[in-house]
């Protein structure tokens, strides 16, 4: 295996994970310590969703507790997942997000920037969501 299969493997992990705790979260299943969410971001985290709106890691800190348990049902798939360049410390990637809950469905094309910790694991550091037409 190269290393750039290993560090494809360890994002795929990493964004498998945490949206597996996120969607834990919103539906309300296990534990509402909101450190099992934060442990995955740096502390100057910051993202654009969807819609546009710039969200900054103190903001959706504030805004975790009120959304544990607030989409039953929900379920999220990651597809997709490329890196897109790999640099001293970090790695860009991106992957496709699919949410269903019910009969909705959404898509979003996301594009995260990760920091390498010297442990090999990674932090989110920014992440940037498109929808999908």
């Amino acid at each position: 295996m190269t290393d750039t299969d290993t560090l494809l493997k360890t994002v795929k992990g990493e964004v498998v994970a945490l949206h597996i705790v996120l969607q834990a979260w919103f539906r309300g299943e296990g534990s509402n310590d909101t450190g099992t969410v934060l442990k995955h971001f740096t502390p100057d985290y910051a993202m654009v969703g969807a819609a546009g709106r710039l969200l900054p890691l103190e903001t959706f800190a504030k805004a975790l507790p009120s959304l544990h348990g607030s989409r039953p049902g929900l379920v999220m798939t990651i597809e997709d997942v490329t890196l897109r360049h790999v640099f001293p410390g970090g790695v860009l990637a991106t992957y496709r997000e699919i949410q269903t809950q019910g009969e909705t469905r959404t898509e979003r094309w996301s594009s995260v920037t990760f920091r390498k910790e010297q442990k090999g694991t990674l932090l989110w550091t920014f992440l940037q969501e498109t929808f999908c037409g």
